[in-house]
């Protein structure tokens, strides 16, 4: 998410669109990589990228895979946007929107819209040069401007994060405009999938898998999961979903089987990213879910405020998915868990941020932050990257006992979750697009 702040009934706020996805163990165990691996030819060999080079980029919503992992990241700890210190460039940015960057070698795209276009921006990430822009217009289906749906203010019409396999980049509006561009920006395929009944606005963020684009499409009425081929824009297969959500669909592989993992307001659900087949289905959710699932060594990890948190043994196929424990404490409203073979990481809204130990469901220790958090955190090897909501980077150990290794802010308002490529942390705030880098 993208990330996107939600006001709900209770008077608290949630974050969705790209909240939260998973990881594969290739992702959590790769050793980190220098700069100078990077992937800087955008063109690729056919439609999906070998895998090597996925892990390398920012491919959707919390990184490859959408696992949250940055394993091939090697970040500054400390940097100022006040005083210039390890700020590589800074520039502002078009539109506003509450995605997330993507990137493909020296390519960063982001999207934002506003009541009179939705465009989607292509920046270069040494310079932060704004290289072009696509006006998603001309879409058969989309809403005129005086009947685009209503949107919270701190959420808008641009809030699920992008997607790219180093060929083609999609991206997805509030309106239902689904539009997929080529690296040039050249339009390949739009359509409109039907204004969202949707009383927040559409967050949940795009993912792909080889050549398939996944939409998690829940709303009051109507939910889908749909899957579309990302050179032609062809339907591969639909199947119906029950509850609303604001969450983003998780990738993971479980033993060998890719599964998608999506959340709602009621239950985890895992779907065969190639047919659709519904593979397991466990209710244990409850209220306004814009959260995310989290996996890490064949546990996947759900939490939600009003709900619980869940950790469900995935691992055996034949007995299906079984509940190891349960926790209800201070509980994400927003942002999205992460995890590893040891911990779990749930940060919350209100700034408190608790981990626990995986195998027991035990809470290590709890950190109360003066600020909330609507980003979702990033790990680092042993490293967990959060940014608040007034733009400060928390970075702390990700271990059985708290410790805080560096505060650093950009100096604005941030709720996009960061992107993290090699030495680079990209940063969307409110206003302004940051590149960190340490300066040597």
């Amino acid at each position: 998410m993208t990330t996107i702040s939600l006001k709900v009934r209770a008077g608290k706020w949630i974050i969705a669109g790209g909240i939260g996805l998973v990881l594969i163990s290739l992702v959590i165990h790769a050793a980190a990589r220098s700069k100078t691996d990077q992937l800087t030819d955008t063109r690729v060999a056919s439609d999906f990228a070998p895998t090597k080079y996925i892990l390398r980029n920012w491919t959707n919503f919390r990184g490859p895979v959408a696992s949250g992992h940055a394993a091939h990241a090697n970040p500054p700890l400390n940097w100022s946007a006040k005083e210039g210190k390890n700020i590589l460039w800074k520039t502002k940015v078009p539109k506003p929107g509450m995605n997330s960057p993507v990137i493909w070698g020296s390519r960063l795209f982001l999207t934002g819209a506003d009541e009179s276009s939705r465009q989607i921006f292509c920046f270069e990430t040494d310079t932060g040069k704004l290289l072009w822009q696509h006006e998603a217009d001309g879409i058969p289906g989309s809403p005129p401007k005086d009947k685009l749906p209503d949107v919270m203010e701190t959420s808008g019409l641009a809030a699920p994060t992008a997607v790219t396999n180093g060929r083609y980049v999609a991206a997805i509006f509030a309106t239902g405009d689904l539009v997929c561009v080529n690296m040039e920006g050249k339009r390949i395929w739009s359509k409109n999938l039907g204004v969202p009944d949707n009383h927040y606005g559409h967050s949940s963020s795009l993912i792909s898998h080889r050549n398939i684009l996944f939409v998690q499409y829940d709303q009051n009425k109507g939910s889908q999961l749909l899957a579309f081929d990302l050179s032609s824009g062809n339907s591969v297969w639909r199947v119906k979903r029950g509850v609303i959500s604001w969450s983003s669909p998780v990738l993971i592989d479980n033993n060998g089987r890719m599964e998608l993992v999506l959340t709602n307001g009621k239950a985890v659900d895992s779907y065969d990213p190639r047919t659709g087949k519904l593979l397991w289905h466990v209710v244990c959710l409850n209220g306004e879910v814009a959260s995310s699932a989290a996996y890490a060594d064949g546990i996947v990890y759900v939490a939600n405020e009003y709900a619980t948190a869940s950790a469900i043994d995935v691992g055996n196929h034949g007995s299906g998915p079984k509940i190891l424990w349960q926790w209800d404490e201070a509980l994400p409203d927003a942002t999205s868990p992460v995890a590893n073979e040891d911990f779990l990481i749930l940060p919350t809204g209100f700034g408190v941020v608790s981990c626990l130990d995986v195998k027991k469901g035990k809470l290590l220790w709890e950190h109360e932050f003066d600020d909330g958090f609507y980003s979702s955190p990033i790990l680092v090897n042993d490293r967990v990257y959060i940014i608040d909501i007034k733009g400060r980077m928390q970075i702390f150990k990700m271990d059985d006992e708290f410790e805080l290794l560096g505060t650093s802010t950009i100096g604005e308002d941030a709720y996009a979750t960061p992107a993290f490529v090699g030495d680079r942390i990209y940063i969307r705030g409110v206003t302004h697009l940051f590149c960190i880098e340490e300066q040597k």
